[in-house]
């Protein structure tokens, strides 16, 4: 059997990843933090808001070179984001970079 290496050091707060395993598979989130090499905390704004993150092994995620830098430079400050900002920037994201809207799963607009 052949295992995927994820690197955590590849995952950066505000960047784009879509689970690959679990009940959550083919959901979009953004990395919030980072907790340590095999964990993270993730958000997308719907089920999964803000004030609730998802903890998630970085081994089920697919990330994407997609980061949403002003909302990472605004958690590490401390300071608030919406939910609604949060779901906006992902289907942005899901739009351009990955370029499959029908895979939003999770997500509303």
């Amino acid at each position: 059997m052949v295992q995927e290496s994820n690197v955590v050091s590849n995952a950066v707060v505000g960047q784009l990843a879509v689970s690959k395993r679990g009940r959550d598979r083919g959901v979009s989130y953004l990395v919030l933090e980072i907790i340590d090499d095999a964990f993270i905390y993730l958000v997308n704004g719907d089920r999964r808001r803000i004030e609730n993150p998802k903890r998630k092994n970085v081994k089920h995620l697919q990330f994407y070179p997609a980061v949403a830098e002003h909302l990472a430079q605004q958690w590490e400050a401390g300071q608030q984001v919406g939910n609604v900002e949060v779901r906006k920037v992902i289907a942005g994201f899901m739009q351009t970079v990955v370029g499959n809207d029908s895979d939003t799963r999770g997500v509303e607009k």
